[in-house]
C-alpha cells in the first residue's frame, strides 16, 4: 500500500528523464526520494512476507530488514538492510580476500571489492557497478572516520550523522532506478541545480511533499514490524502476534491487510526487489 502510492511521484520522474523531457530541481529530489521510500517499503513488506510465509510451513528465516533509514552511519545502514545479503557478501568475499587481517589498506581494497560485486549481484550494468561503488566509498570514508574519532575523540551529532547517511544513500538511488548513466547524470545535475525548480515533468508538488513527509516520518520514527510484534529472538522471527494480542489487534491488522489488498487491486504491481 505505502510502496506503490509513493511510487506514484517517482516514476514520472524517472520517465520523463528517459524519454528525453527535463526535469527541475525539485523534481529531481522529489522522485529520488520517493523512489528511496517506495524501494524502502516496498522491500520491508517483501521480507517480512517471505518469513512469515516460511513460519507457515516451519521454516525460521533470520530477520533481513530493521529500520534502515534510521542507521546513524553507511555502516550502520549495511547492518540493518538486506540483512542477509550483507552476511552473505561478509562471509563468502569480504572474508575470504582477507577482510581486515592485512591491514587497513588491503582491508579497504576488499570492502571496496566487495561492495562493486555486491552491486553486480542485482544486475550486470554500469548502473549497479556505480551504486556499490558510492556505497563502498562512502564506507571507506566512513571507517576511516571512526578510526580517527577513536583516536582524538571527535564526534559527529546523531541528527547531523543520520541526516548524512540518509543523504548519501538517496542519491546512491538515482543510478539504482535510472535507466542509464546519463540519465543519472542528468538527475544529478537537475538536483544540484538551485536555479531551476520550476515543476517539468508534471509531478503535483504539495500532494508529493504531503506523502512524502508522512511515510518519511514511519520509516524515521515508528517501530518496524519485528518490534511491533514482539517477534526478535536471536535475530530471527519466532511468533506471529504480540505478547496479549487479542482481538482489537487482530481487527486492526485485519483492516490492514484489507485495505492493502484492496489497493493491489485497484492498482497492480510487481515487487520492485522481486528482479533480484
Amino acid at each position: 500500500m505505502f510502496a506503490d502510492s509513493i511510487g506514484a511521484y517517482a516514476n514520472p520522474m524517472f520517465d520523463a528523464v528517459a524519454s528525453g523531457k527535463g526535469v527541475s530541481g525539485s523534481e529531481a529530489w522529489i522522485g529520488t526520494v520517493a523512489y528511496g521510500l517506495q524501494l524502502y517499503f516496498d522491500f520491508s513488506g517483501y521480507s517480512d512476507m517471505a518469513i512469515g510465509l516460511a513460519l507457515m510451513i516451519g521454516i525460521v528465516f533470520p530477520l533481513n530488514f530493521n529500520s534502515p533509514y534510521q542507521a546513524i552511519s553507511l555502516i550502520d545502514f549495511w547492518r540493518r538492510w538486506n540483512m542477509t545479503l550483507s552476511r552473505f557478501l561478509r562471509d563468502y568475499l569480504y572474508i575470504p580476500l582477507g577482510g581486515n587481517r592485512r591491514g587497513p589498506v588491503r582491508r579497504y581494497l576488499n570492502l571496496l571489492i566487495t561492495m562493486l560485486l555486491g552491486g553486480l549481484w542485482h544486475g550486470a550494468s554500469w548502473n549497479f557497478a556505480v551504486w556499490g561503488g558510492i556505497h563502498g566509498l562512502g564506507l571507506l570514508v566512513n571507517h576511516a572516520w571512526q578510526s580517527a574519532a577513536e583516536r582524538t575523540g571527535w564526534r559527529v551529532p546523531v541528527v547531523l550523522a543520520q541526516a548524512l547517511t540518509l543523504a548519501l544513500i538517496m542519491l546512491a538511488w538515482v543510478p539504482f532506478r535510472a535507466d542509464t548513466l546519463t540519465h543519472v547524470v542528468t538527475i544529478w545535475q537537475a538536483m544540484f541545480d538551485l536555479k531551476d525548480f520550476a515543476p517539468q515533468a508534471g509531478i503535483a508538488i504539495a500532494p508529493a511533499l504531503l506523502w512524502i513527509g508522512t511515510l518519511s516520518a514511519i520509516a524515521l520514527l515508528a517501530p518496524n514490524s519485528q518490534q511491533i510484534l514482539a517477534a526478535v529472538e536471536n535475530e530471527t522471527a519466532t511468533r506471529f502476534l504480540p505478547q496479549g494480542g487479542g482481538a482489537r489487534f487482530a481487527a486492526i491488522m485485519g483492516a490492514g491487510f484489507g485495505i492493502a489488498v484492496a489497493t493491489s487491486l485497484l492498482v497492480p504491481s510487481s515487487f520492485l526487489y522481486f528482479r533480484f
